[in-house]
This record gives C-alpha cells, sequence and structure tokens, in this order.
C-alpha cells in the first residue's frame, strides 16, 4: 500500500519499481537488433536457452524461450558471433534486465562454415570418407526409396526422369523433413525405416538448393552417422550442383541434382534396353532372311509339281462357293421381309386403340391411390390435430383441477371467492365440487397464521 512521508513525499514499493522500470524499457527498447559474441550459453531442461553476449566493453544476459528457439536450425555455442533480435525488459522478482530473444542469425556464414569443416574433419579422421567404405551401387536397381519432403518438386523430377528412361523402377517415396530443426531427426528415421522394410536395392537422399541455412540439417553429425550405418547404397542428391553437404562426402555416391540421381541409376536399364533392340534387330532380320530362302526354295519345287486333281478341286471349290452365296441370299431376303412384317406388326399394336384405353386406365388407377393416400393422410392429421385438442382442453379444464380434490368457491351470486377477506360472518356460500356442489355459511373468520 502507497504511504507518504511528512513533505508528502509517495513511497513504492520494490516491485512497484521494477514494474515501472519493465514498462519504460519495453516500451522504449522494442524490437531493436543486437550483435555480439556468446560468452556463455546453457540449454535448459525445459527448453529455454539463457546465454550472454559482449563486446569489447559490455556484457548483456539474454533468454530465448522454447516456443521461440524451437525454429533455429543450429545451438549456438561460446564463441558465436550472433544478431539477435527482440526487446529489453525486467525479471521483476530480482529487479535485473535482460535481452528477451526472438530472432537469431549467425553474424555471416564464418561459425556455420566452421562447424561444418569441423565435424567434417572429425569423420575424415574417422575413416568415414573413405572410398573402401562406400558401398557399390547396383547397376540395374528394380526398386528405390527417395526421402525427400512429399510438398517438394525433387520426387516429381526423379519420377519423370524414370518414367521417360526406365520405367520399370519401382520408385517409393519415404516422407522426410528436409529444412527445419527437427528435419535432422527425421531423416535419420526416414533411412531406418528404409533399411528395416528390407525390399530396396538402394535409396536417394534428395533435396531441392536452399541457403547453407535451409541445408544444414544434411551437416549433422547424426544424419551422417545414419547414412554410414545403412545396410543399403544411399545416393546423396542435395541441393543444386555447387552445393556441398557433409551427406554428399559420406553418402556411396553424390548426384549433383536429384535429376542427375534418377539418370545415374537409370543408365544401366537404358543400355540394356538399346543392347536388347539390337540384337531383337538382328534376330529378326536372320530370322526373315532364312524364310525368304526356305519360301524361294519351295516355290521352285512346286513349278515342278502340277497334280491332275489339283483342277477338279478347284471347279468343286467353285461350287461350293456359289452354293453358300445363293444359300446366303435366300436367308438374307427371308430375314429382310421378316423384320419387315415385325415393324408393320408393330406399328399397328402401336396406333390400337385397345393400347390407348388400357394407358389411360393404368394412368387413372395411379391418380385414384394417389387420392385415396391423401384423404388417408389428411384424416389421420385431422385425428392427431383432434387429439392434441382434448388433451390440451383437460389440461386446463376446471373439472380437471376439481378432480385432484379442490373446490370452487363463490357467493350467492356466482362470484368467484378468492380471499376469506371478501367474506363476512353469515354470508352464504357456495362450494363446487368434481361431483355437485353445497351451499354454506360463514361462522367465522381464522387468522391464516
Amino acid at each position: 500500500m502507497d504511504q507518504t512521508i511528512s513533505n508528502n513525499q509517495e513511497i513504492i514499493s520494490v516491485s512497484e519499481v521494477n514494474n515501472l522500470a519493465k514498462g519504460i524499457l519495453e516500451r522504449d527498447l522494442s524490437n531493436i537488433w543486437i550483435q555480439g559474441e556468446i560468452s556463455s550459453f546453457t540449454a535448459h531442461g525445459s527448453g529455454h536457452w539463457y546465454f550472454t553476449i559482449k563486446d569489447k566493453k559490455s556484457s548483456l544476459s539474454c533468454v530465448m524461450f522454447k516456443f521461440e528457439n524451437q525454429s533455429v536450425l543450429f545451438e549456438p555455442k561460446v564463441g558465436d558471433e550472433l544478431i539477435l533480435n527482440g526487446n529489453i525488459g525486467i525479471y521483476a522478482p530480482s529487479g535485473r534486465y535482460q535481452f528477451n530473444v526472438k530472432h537469431i542469425e549467425v553474424f555471416g556464414e564464418g561459425a556455420l562454415l566452421k562447424a561444418f569443416e569441423e565435424l567434417k574433419k572429425k569423420l575424415e579422421t574417422e575413416g568415414l570418407f573413405s572410398e573402401n567404405r562406400k558401398k557399390e551401387i547396383p547397376a540395374m536397381p528394380n526398386s528405390i526409396a527417395v526421402i525427400t519432403s512429399e510438398t517438394g518438386a525433387v520426387l516429381r523430377d526423379i519420377i519423370t526422369v524414370l518414367r521417360r528412361r526406365s520405367p520399370s523402377i519401382k520408385v517409393t517415396l519415404v516422407e522426410s523433413q528436409v529444412q527445419g530443426k527437427d528435419a535432422e531427426k527425421s531423416i535419420v528415421e526416414a533411412i531406418k525405416v528404409a533399411n528395416d522394410k528390407g525390399n530396396f536395392d538402394l535409396i536417394i537422399l534428395a533435396r531441392g538448393g536452399g541457403s547453407i541455412e535451409d541445408l544444414w540439417c544434411f551437416n549433422m553429425e547424426n544424419v551422417a552417422r545414419a547414412i554410414s550405418h545403412s545396410k543399403l547404397p544411399i545416393i546423396s542428391a542435395i541441393g543444386h550442383e555447387t552445393d556441398f553437404t557433409i551427406s554428399d562426402f559420406i553418402a556411396d555416391l553424390r548426384a549433383p541434382t536429384p535429376s542427375a540421381a534418377a539418370e545415374i541409376i537409370s543408365q544401366g536399364h537404358s543400355n540394356l534396353s538399346d543392347s536388347i533392340n539390337r540384337i531383337e534387330e538382328d534376330l529378326v532380320k536372320l530370322i526373315l532372311n532364312k524364310i525368304n530362302i526356305l519360301k524361294d526354295f519351295l516355290q521352285s519345287k512346286f513349278k515342278l509339281i502340277r497334280h491332275p486333281g489339283d483342277k477338279l478341286r478347284e471347279t468343286s471349290q467353285k461350287i461350293d462357293n456359289l452354293e453358300i452365296r445363293v444359300r446366303n441370299s435366300l436367308n438374307n431376303q427371308l430375314l429382310q421381309q421378316s423384320r419387315t412384317l415385325d415393324q408393320s406388326v408393330s406399328n399397328l399394336k402401336a396406333l390400337s386403340p385397345q393400347i390407348k384405353i388400357q394407358a389411360y386406365q393404368n394412368k387413372l388407377d395411379i391418380l385414384f391411390s394417389d387420392l385415396v393416400n391423401l384423404v388417408k393422410v389428411d384424416l389421420e392429421e385431422k385425428k392427431k390435430r383432434y387429439s392434441i385438442d382434448i388433451s390440451t382442453l383437460e389440461a386446463v379444464s376446471p373439472l380437471t383441477v376439481l378432480a385432484r380434490g379442490y373446490a370452487i368457491v363463490s357467493d350467492e351470486e356466482n362470484n368467484i371467492l378468492r380471499s376469506s377477506k371478501e367474506l363476512t360472518v353469515n354470508q352464504k356460500i357456495k362450494a363446487r365440487f368434481k361431483e355437485g356442489q353445497v351451499i354454506a355459511q360463514v361462522v367465522e373468520h381464522v387468522d391464516e397464521t
């Protein structure tokens, strides 16, 4: 509670001072950008980040809450040069002011490139980039798993190339996030799923182009080790031709683009198809040539042989053909005449008065049935309304009330009496019951209390 001293100066509490200062700072120092180097960093179990940034002369406490840092692709560390956006505020319980971070960026690409080179050197030292560790890519795969986002154009590009070059290859999407903070876990899980299914010949890990931040999930150590541990050979097809990630170095083969990966795996099928076509053409030519030789040989021999019965067989065949033509002609004429007769009979039946009478009779029967149904429906509706009206009348009837043991009291002029105050001693009254009525006389007033 506010108090005053002798000179009327107001006294306020510590909490009020902190709250007033908090309001001033948040009003005057909101939505500002700050650059500095991280001197300490703590990722709390709650998901919040607490850290300090500094320049050559000063330091500043910062906090980035969980719901703000979930979209950050990397976890800052001591020594990183950052650009931060947010507002200055005061943590009222301790009176300490801090920078509430809303957005965080690496100053330039130096820190990300440094992390890239450090991880690359570490994995290379372990021998994970060695050609001896890389698995052989099947020359003619029949079934492949494509790990990428369902909504991107990458899958469509791969399918388009394979349909044109090798439509027999079966393509299965193993959906995964390929950008953002959760992409790392999603890619690792997708590689595991593709290996566990066991019906693929290889995996294409693919994504379209983007900035170094967009592609950063493919520079994560967990993703690199998942690629290394994969039982299936993996082709890395990430970004554009000039983009390189850790995944490219550790994969069994790097393709400049997703479309190029499809070109690579379909090369064997394409060459096989060309070889089969050439063999098929040569075989057809050989068979046709052999057939022509045999045909010429048989024709030459046939010309040397002429049996006397050939002419008789030809004459007999001509007679048979003439007989078939005559029989078919007669059958066609009979069939045409039969159709004409059927059409005439049909026309006569259509013009028959009996048919029209029957049609009108059917229509009349339908109308009569509809009329009967309408009358029935109307009667049922009136019955329902009558029952409802009877129920309503019975509910509001005074006789119903009297049947429950009540009585209607009136004076000799039949005026309904509602209070004993309307009566005088010795006054005659009438009491109407459900069955009959009586005439009574007031003896005395009884106090209601």
